[in-house]
């Protein structure tokens, strides 16, 4: 099947190289909190980072793993569960530091 004049093939190359430049993207950014962490020693720095890291690298990598060994019914589960669990790292993060 095509779309757009390119191949199914090359639409999946395409997806997957978009899915690494958004998991760069965030590492890099999670990589910019911890250094601002180190440099202040601020739980909301360590928490932006982390919660950066479990909604962009980490989401990836247990998405791959799922895929991998559960039903695909089950495989957005995982995922949406370590994205939530990123979101709320970074809510953690923005209540820190408006209290302090």
């Amino acid at each position: 099947m095509q779309f757009a004049g390119l191949s199914a093939e090359t639409w999946t190359t395409v997806k997957i190289a978009i899915h690494l430049v958004q998991t760069g993207l965030g590492l890099f950014i999670a990589a910019l909190a911890f250094v601002g962490y180190r440099r202040r020693h601020t739980r909301s720095m360590l928490a932006l980072a982390v919660g950066i890291s479990l909604l962009t690298f980490v989401s990836y990598l247990v998405t791959l793993a799922t895929v991998r060994v559960v039903p695909a019914v089950v495989v957005p589960i995982p995922s949406t569960l370590t994205e939530s669990l990123g979101l709320l790292a970074i809510l953690y993060a923005i209540v820190l530091a408006r209290d302090g």
